[in-house]
């Protein structure tokens, strides 16, 4: 026979999540920075033993599920040495590093052999679309050619606009891939090719401009193709930001000549 499931386990709690909010919805700041569960002390903590009696415990579980799985995320064992009014437990921001909906709860396994689960609490994680980058050298056709300054046999410069968001020490991967056809639609015709920089204090107010040469970046689109841009920011180590996609056409073919600007492929 199971053990009985009690009743008696009162609701977590999240710093900086309403608990007014069915919704649950995680303000940026925390999925950036982390956050704390908090669990008040239980009704059936673990009482001091009688003497020449073996101390009882209690084993806490927390558990977190999104995406149809769940994993356990804590687990820790407590005597009566260890009461107190309330428990914390960090929830980082690796945990919450995907978009969707997740559910915490936990168990707890008590010393009579009984499990006493807790309510579950909804979260809502969105990590906010940032604006795409620009190419500020396209010409009013959203091209950029031979003509273009500087030409795009020699490099593309890729544009980010400051956001509220930015922080100086954000680490930005800005990604970029060549396609066979004038919108950025496969065929692709290179690999997705990732650039790393980290922003100063300056940059994160300002933003800042990236030059993608031309080899081996650009050379292989040379007549009605393009590239796509977008970047990703990076804090502790955890993307927390993604921006939508710039798509260019690329044109290195001159009126008259056989071979394009730079070269073909």
């Amino acid at each position: 026979m199971p053990p009985d499931q009690q009743i008696t386990a009162e609701a977590l709690k999240i710093d900086g999540v309403s608990d007014l909010d069915p919704e649950g919805y995680v303000p940026s700041d925390i999925l950036i920075n982390g956050t704390l569960i908090r669990i008040p002390r239980w009704a059936r903590f673990p009482p001091p033993p009688a003497p020449g009696e073996a101390a009882k415990h209690t084993v806490l579980h927390i558990y977190w599920q999104q995406n149809n799985v769940e994993t356990e995320i804590v687990r820790k064992t407590y005597t009566y040495v260890d009461d107190q009014p309330e428990f914390t437990f960090s929830l980082t921001p690796q945990q919450m590093s995907s978009n969707g909906t997740a559910f915490i709860r936990y168990v707890l396994e008590g010393f009579d052999g009984n499990d006493d689960p807790s309510p579950v609490k909804k979260l809502t994680i969105l990590h906010a679309s940032l604006r795409a980058p620009v190419c500020p050298d396209v010409d009013i056709w959203n091209t950029l050619h031979c003509y273009s300054v500087p030409p795009v046999s020699e490099k593309i410069r890729v544009r980010v606009n400051p956001e509220s968001v930015f922080a100086a020490f954000d680490d930005f991967v800005i990604e970029w891939q060549g396609f066979a056809t004038r919108d950025g639609k496969p065929p692709a015709l290179t690999q997705i090719f990732k650039f790393n920089k980290k922003v100063d204090a300056n940059e994160a107010v300002n933003g800042f401009v990236f030059d993608i040469l031309f080899d081996p970046y650009v050379r292989p689109m040379f007549d009605n193709h393009s590239g796509v841009a977008r970047y990703i920011v990076f804090r502790n180590g955890t993307p927390v930001y993604k921006s939508f996609d710039v798509v260019v056409s690329i044109d290195r073919k001159i009126a008259g000549e056989l071979v394009p600007c730079g070269g073909y492929p």
